[in-house]
C-alpha cells in the first residue's frame, strides 16, 4: 500500500485562486491518505483532471472540482459583498 504524506491546510479560509483550492484540495486529500488514483476514481473523474485541479488549472471545470470538494467532505460556502 502507497504511503500518502500528509499536506499543511491553507492559512485562510477565503480562497481567492484556483491554486489556492488545488492546495485545499491537495491537502484533504493527504489528510484521508488517498492517493490521487484513489481519490479519482472516488471522485468517479481521472486522475490527469485531479492532478490538474491540483496544480490549481483552471480548465480542469468548475463542476469537476466542485464535484472533488464534495467527494473530499470539502463544504463550498459563498457570501456577497455589497
Amino acid at each position: 500500500m502507497k504511503v500518502v504524506k500528509p499536506k499543511e491546510l491553507p492559512k485562510s479560509t477565503l480562497l481567492t485562486t484556483s491554486e489556492e483550492f488545488g492546495k485545499l484540495i491537495v491537502a484533504r486529500r493527504t489528510m484521508l491518505n488517498l492517493t490521487q488514483e484513489t481519490a479519482a476514481q472516488l471522485c468517479n473523474i481521472n486522475t490527469q483532471t485531479l492532478a490538474k485541479i491540483e496544480k490549481g488549472n483552471d480548465r480542469a471545470g468548475l463542476n469537476n472540482a466542485l464535484r472533488v470538494a464534495r467527494s473530499l467532505g470539502i463544504k463550498i460556502q459563498f457570501s456577497l459583498e455589497d
